[in-house]
Order: structure tokens, then C-alpha cells, then sequence
């Protein structure tokens, strides 16, 4: 029997309450209330896969109407990171972030995304001090957003310059080529 996937209640109030506060169009709230995410209500501790999908792509529509799909998500997946740093949870992120450094800090990723959901894994290959291969089990279909994600946790980090590439996408799963500038 497949466990039941989550997203956590801190993931859904770091993008919506903190990173996107004020952005999404009154249409776009009631397509999110539709879906089971009600902003204008205290969040749920959990919220099934598909909410969070739908909602996700709800907001990349919303959000980034004018912008080409993979950018889009790119920078979805940094908004995400970056509300999810002011956060009771992603405090303790942040604190750890600027100690290890952007590799460390990649050591630690599948630390990371598991305190996001209960779904997502992460593999990391390292391949120089600057550079490494990232293996992630679910992207959604948006290989772009988990690059957005990991070139945003580099530069929390303190990595400059960080670029995150597609290398493949295996099914569900994708393997991104990651470096930055140290």
C-alpha cells in the first residue's frame, strides 16, 4: 500500500501568506479556495499532493501570466524557498544554510525537501567543491520549479552565481547538474 503524500501546512503559508501576500488576483484566491487551500482561514497542517499541484499551477498562471512556462516555474521554485525562510520552520533553514555553505547545504537537501512534504527525495553526487549532480524522485512534471529550488537554496547558502541545469527526467524523477561560484 503507497503512503499517502502531504504537503506541509509551513510549505503552503511560506508561499501564500509570506512569498505571494497581496500578489494573486481575487480570481485566483477563489480558484485556490476551490481547490482546498482557504488563505482567509487558518491553514491545515496538511494538504493532499493534488491541492498543492493544482495550486501551484494555479499561481504559476496567475503570477507569471507573460513569462515563457519553464521561467515561470523557475522562478515559482525560488519564491517557494524564499517565503519558506520566514517561517517558523524555515528559520532554523536559514540559520543552517549560512553555516554549512551551498554544498553542505546540498548535502542536507534531501533534509530539506522532506521537511516540505512527505514525498520528495533527494540524491546528491558530488562532483567538484562548486559542482554536482542532484537526483530528485517527484517533480511534478515541472523540472523547472526544483530548479528554481536549488539554485535558490545555493544562493541562501552563500553560492553566487548558481545555475541549475536539467540533465534528464527519468518518469517522475529528474537528475540536475547544479554549480555556482564560490
Amino acid at each position: 500500500m503507497q503512503q499517502r503524500q502531504w504537503v506541509f501546512e509551513h510549505t503552503v503559508e511560506g508561499l501564500f501568506r509570506v512569498a505571494l501576500n497581496g500578489r494573486l488576483s481575487p480570481p485566483a484566491t477563489r480558484a485556490l479556495e476551490r481547490t482546498g487551500i482557504e488563505l482567509t482561514r487558518p491553514l491545515l497542517p496538511v494538504y493532499p499532493v493534488e491541492t498543492w499541484w493544482r495550486a501551484l499551477e494555479i499561481t504559476v498562471a496567475d503570477v507569471y501570466p507573460r513569462l515563457p512556462a519553464d521561467e515561470a516555474w523557475r522562478r515559482l521554485g525560488h519564491e517557494v524557498l524564499e517565503g519558506l525562510l520566514y517561517t517558523c520552520m524555515g528559520r532554523s533553514l536559514r540559520s543552517a544554510a549560512g553555516q554549512l555553505g551551498p554544498l553542505g547545504f546540498l548535502r542536507r537537501f534531501n533534509t530539506t525537501l522532506r521537511s516540505a512534504d512527505n514525498y520528495v527525495h533527494a540524491r546528491l553526487e558530488e562532483e567538484a567543491p562548486t559542482r554536482c549532480a542532484v537526483w530528485i524522485n517527484e517533480v511534478m512534471g515541472q523540472p523547472a520549479y526544483y530548479q528554481g529550488l536549488l539554485e535558490a537554496s545555493i544562493a541562501l547558502a552563500g553560492g553566487r552565481a548558481a545555475r541549475a541545469g536539467l540533465l534528464a527526467q527519468e518518469g517522475p524523477a529528474a537528475r540536475f547538474h547544479v554549480q555556482w561560484d564560490a
